[in-house]
């Protein structure tokens, strides 16, 4: 090991580069994996959820939630509950907790600050999600008021929140009973109330539902943005959502949990294609350049390999050195670009922690994966040199001399 430091250290300035270029490659894969770890962990949240019910929504509106463009009738509910193999049916309502300001946009890497008013009163359970973790306070139950709300824990860090405080929301006034623990998924930025004032500012939101509302043509207890379907035990989920689709295709969307579990698997492969797609390129560029170190090493060598193995130095433990010197030279490359993508992945979640909006999640099994990872690399561009290198002649090697 110590003739592997020697010999690096007697072509310093060609090492340093070479180290650069690995290290370039090791920060973007670093910073762009953290992203992707954080990226799938909102996936895996926000899919467990969703494939833990059948959601139904307003034919043509969004089946993640968010403002509605449709409503979804309480007469429609009450039948589908009557399907067999139904268990219960959950009304809910949301709306963004404020409207976007087109001259002050903002970028959100995760969801907007959303309302979602649920029916309280309904024995609905998701079969994956019962129920939340909770930082302060208790989450909302049958016994909560309307003017009573559990906040995400990023809308609590955003605003400054703490149970017992007064949220305005919309123009009204809510008392926070409890925040939520981090989920790193939906819930995080979410304000769950009962679905009365959902309802009612969901109707303050849009003015042709407003003017029917007003009118006398809408009742409220139609306004539902969607709805959440759980099935009895023993029933299979695929075939009571192929019913209610069967029976009320016409007017709702039905997404099973199979294909919700499908659509966020496809857009969770896109999404991780892109981003470690981008990272990979970078490490390419410091491949070679390992690859190119090695050559010119081998070749400003020739003669010292011949001395080596002219006193019995075997082509094996040639091939050994050299292919070691290539995998220090990832290693430590990689061990400075993680260093620095760490650095430069915490100070924007500081910075982005004031709004709740971290961006990266940095795990220590990760970490581990990039050190090993940059070794490994650096012990592949360097087996072709090394095997040159345990192939040449001792006499033409001494040639040389």
């Amino acid at each position: 090991m110590i003739e592997i430091f020697r010999n690096m250290w007697r072509r310093k300035f060609r090492t340093f580069l070479t180290i650069f270029g690995i290290v370039i490659g090791i920060f973007a894969f670093t910073v762009m994996g953290s992203m992707a770890l954080k990226l799938n962990k909102m996936i895996d949240g926000g899919k467990k959820y969703v494939t833990g019910q059948i959601s139904i929504s307003p034919k043509g509106a969004s089946s993640f939630g968010g403002a509605a463009t449709g409503t979804l009738p309480i007469d429609t509910m009450n039948k589908i509950s009557e399907i067999e193999g139904v268990d219960h049916v959950a009304a809910m309502a949301s709306l963004l907790v404020s409207d976007p300001d087109p001259d002050n946009a903002e970028m959100n890497f995760g969801n907007p600050p959303t309302i979602y008013g649920a029916d309280n009163q309904s024995d609905f359970k998701n079969h994956n999600w019962e129920t939340m973790n909770m930082r302060e306070g208790k989450m909302l139950d049958k016994n909560s008021k309307d003017d009573e709300v559990t906040v995400g824990i990023n809308i609590a860090t955003d605003k400054k929140l703490h149970v017992g405080d007064i949220f305005n929301i919309r123009g009204r006034d809510f008392k926070v009973v409890g925040i939520t623990e981090k989920t790193m998924t939906g819930p995080d930025d979410y304000v769950f109330m009962n679905i009365t004032p959902a309802r009612e500012m969901l109707i303050a939101s849009n003015p042709f539902m407003k003017s029917l509302y007003d009118s006398g043509k809408l009742k409220l207890e139609d306004v539902n943005s969607m709805a959440g379907v759980s099935w009895k035990d023993g029933a299979d989920s695929e075939k009571v959502a192929a019913e209610i689709k069967d029976k009320f295709g016409k007017d709702v969307t039905v997404m099973s949990p199979v294909k919700m579990g499908e659509m966020i698997d496809k857009a969770s492969a896109t999404f991780n294609a892109i981003i470690l797609g981008s990272a990979m390129l970078a490490l390419i560029v410091g491949l070679f350049s390992i690859v190119n170190t090695m050559v010119m090493s081998i070749s400003e060598r020739t003669k010292e390999i011949g001395i080596k193995k002219a006193i019995g130095a075997s082509p094996r433990s040639i091939a050994f050195e050299y292919t070691m010197e290539a995998g220090v030279i990832g290693l430590a490359g990689g061990a400075i670009g993680m260093g620095l993508g760490v650095l430069a992945a915490t100070i924007v979640n500081n910075k982005m922690a004031e709004k709740g909006a971290e961006i990266f999640l940095i795990e220590p099994s990760f970490l581990v994966a990039v050190i090993v990872f940059s070794f490994v690399i650096g012990v592949v561009a360097g087996i072709i040199p090394a095997v040159r290198a345990a192939k040449l002649k001792v006499v033409e090697s001494i040639r040389e001399l």
